[in-house]
């Protein structure tokens, strides 16, 4: 489940069409012409039911409505398309008025009064638990996902074939997700699971996640509270947050990091991310929580700026940079040894806390974990030396203008003032990156700063083998508790059958013998059926593949045939959970990929930095290299060094003269830890 941290209201629909993200082709089959708007408003405005008149009136009055449509879209910087401008106005109002009253839209017109009217009648059933305007549906924030969706389904069929079938699947999920989370809202309320954390209502507002949906059209949300802040509402039962980031109730478990925060220093201190994780009351507690929404820091600029656009993130002084990109290199570190995977683009946000001062990494959606990681870019933190593939990991060495996902069909302007509805064919741009740190001198990553970066890895990787016996018996005593998610497919493989169910009138799953598609199995399908993103998962220390039914009314759980369609070992990985992962040579290997993906970028080839205690040399062709950490602990000097086939690990005392220069044959010493 992504769990975007953009600026609420800001991102487009769900459905991404990218492969690999950002830098693919849409590639659509339109069974019609695509409608326009006019260049100029009907002179007499048709007349429409009440939920659909607000919608229009909501966009004569400003821009509150726009995203609930399809983006006015123009060219950006790098062939990337942005959003133009907003629909507002007497103008715009009229024209979508126009469109809406054709017979291809009257089923959309439909979804309107029932989804708005369905939804006013959950929040009636609540009285005071939402502020004013939150549930109306003129919302974007809230709504605009699930508009945009059905506007596209209605867009793409013929009105001589009826209404389009997955409009009353969208209907009826949003409806069943949004009843159920008001269930567990008002529960958890009363239960007093908010006012002990600092939260008190009414809720003001609600953003929904426009990402893949899971188990049922869940999306993620934000939900806003008059007091206390913002948390983030996860819909799924893979736990990753509350085993390894929750801080430490009175009465509850540690989490992982709060836990390795805690261990005496092995070589130096580190910080590992922690936020609150908060657990509902219910018999379904385990398949939902509350935790901390991540804000963006103080430390905030223009990393990129175009005639046509500006690109936000995070920006720090150099001196503060530096302890970032060490936090970041424990964060890294810590990743690989317990197997943490799927941590590219939003997944990954810098930010801060409520309170806080200081920006961190955190890990906003950590649902796969005890991953048989045998490589540091297959965490999704940094990308590989090539650099090929998706290059929105976690840990971005460059501020793009493009992102993943984005709107599915978009509004051109024409020559003649029309609005024509196209697909989209290029990137999608962002106004904002929460990934991407920069500091003032102007380097983005941590090519600038990679000594931290290596030092905090090696300093928590110390700290994980001092403790090795206790650190694996915490994570199989933990493990018990908790459930993983399990991917059978790559997440990009479903993104063409749900671009095709979307444009294509019958809104079925494309069928396994259909020329250039993936074979699904009867669970994939059936999800997909519903416009899901398919999920399974399991208990976190093994057991059978589970996937949730829908509508998610309960905890009902089925067991699946994991064999029948299983491509790859699924987690929990052997290796991780009995702390084989935690020898110093996988240290090595980790340190050379995470040199390796920013190697290209460095200025020099041979650095030190002595408060840091690590030296790096690298050889001309930058892929032979060798990399000290001073361990003045144990009066001894590490060097890894490396070629492209090999990680050797020598040691000498640190009155010794520095590790020889990448090419010369060094003396193998057995490691001291």
């Amino acid at each position: 489940m992504n769990t975007s941290h953009a600026r609420p209201g800001l991102a487009g629909p769900r459905v991404s069409i990218f492969a690999p993200p950002g830098q693919g082709r849409l590639m659509t089959r339109r069974a019609h012409v695509l409608p326009s708007l006019a260049p100029t408003p009907p002179a007499a405005p048709p007349r429409f039911p009440p939920q659909t008149r607000r919608l229009l009136e909501a966009v004569r009055k400003g821009p509150e409505a726009s995203d609930c449509f399809p983006p006015i879209v123009r060219p950006g910087p790098e062939r990337v398309l942005q959003a133009a401008r907003a629909f507002q106005g007497a103008s715009d109002a009229a024209r979508l008025g126009a469109l809406l009253s054709q017979p291809a839209f009257r089923p959309l017109v439909d979804f309107y009064e029932a989804l708005g009217d369905g939804c006013d009648a959950i929040a009636r059933r609540h009285p005071g638990l939402f502020g004013a305007r939150v549930v109306r549906l003129t919302n974007a924030a809230l709504f605009g996902p699930v508009l945009t969706d059905a506007f596209t389904l209605c867009a793409a069929t013929p009105a001589t074939q009826g209404p389009h079938p997955g409009l009353l699947r969208l209907r009826d999920g949003f409806l069943a997700f949004f009843g159920l989370f008001t269930k567990r809202l008002t529960r958890d309320l009363k239960a007093g699971v908010f006012r002990r954390a600092g939260f008190e209502g009414p809720v003001t507002q609600l953003w929904a996640n426009p990402e893949e949906t899971h188990n049922g059209r869940q999306h993620v949300l934000r939900v806003q509270f008059r007091r206390g802040g913002a948390l983030a509402y996860k819909p799924r039962p893979a736990s990753g947050e509350a085993l390894f980031l929750a801080e430490p109730e009175r009465r509850g478990p540690r989490s992982f990091f709060a836990w390795v925060n805690q261990l005496p220093a092995a070589s130096g201190a580190v910080r590992l991310p922690t936020l609150r994780v908060l657990r509902g009351r219910g018999r379904d507690a385990f398949t939902y929580n509350w935790q901390d929404w991540i804000e963006r820091p103080r430390q905030w600029g223009v990393l990129r700026d175009s005639p046509q656009l500006r690109l936000h993130g995070c920006q720090l002084p150099p001196p503060q940079a530096a302890r970032f990109w060490h936090h970041a290199g424990a964060l890294t570190g810590t990743c690989f040894a317990v197997g943490a995977a799927d941590l590219q683009g939003s997944n990954l946000v810098v930010g801060v806390r409520r309170g806080q001062r200081e920006p961190l990494p955190y890990l906003v959606d950590l649902e796969l974990f005890f991953c048989p990681v045998r490589r540091l870019p297959e965490t999704g933190l940094i990308s590989a030396g090539n650099r090929r593939g998706n290059h929105h990991v976690g840990f971005e060495w460059r501020a793009w203008w493009c992102t993943t996902g984005g709107p599915l069909l978009c509004f051109f302007p024409t020559r003649n003032g029309a609005l024509q509805l196209r697909p989209r064919r290029r990137a999608w741009a962002r106004e904002e990156a929460r990934s991407v740190v920069a500091d003032t001198d102007g380097h983005v990553g941590y090519a600038a700063h990679l000594l931290p970066f290596l030092r905090g890895m090696f300093d928590v990787w110390t700290k994980l083998l001092m403790e090795h016996e206790r650190v694996t018996a915490f994570l199989a005593r933990a493990a018990r508790r908790h459930h993983v998610r399990v991917l059978v497919k790559p997440s990009d493989a479903y993104d063409a059958p749900l671009e095709h169910m979307m444009l294509a009138s019958s809104g079925q799953v494309p069928g396994a013998s259909d020329r250039g598609r993936v074979r699904f199995s009867p669970e994939e399908r059936e999800q997909l059926g519903r416009y899901d993103v398919p999920y399974f998962f399991r208990k976190a220390d093994g057991g059978p593949l589970l996937m949730m039914d829908a509508p998610p009314t309960s905890a009902a759980f089925r067991p699946v045939g994991e064999q029948q369609f299983l491509g790859s070992t699924p987690p929990p990985a052997p290796h991780i959970l009995n702390g084989e992962q935690l020898g110093l040579m996988n240290l090595g290997v980790a340190l050379r990929d995470a040199v390796d993906a920013v190697a290209q970028d460095l200025r020099h080839r041979v650095q030190e930095a002595p408060q840091w205690g690590v030296r790096l040399s690298l050889a001309k062709d930058r892929r032979t290299g060798a990399v000290s950490f001073d361990w003045p602990e144990t009066g001894k000097r590490l060097t890894f060094s490396w070629n492209r086939r090999t990680v050797r690990l020598t040691d000498e005392a640190l009155d010794e003269a520095p590790a020889p220069q990448p090419g010369r044959r060094a003396r193998r010493k057995p490691p001291t830890a």
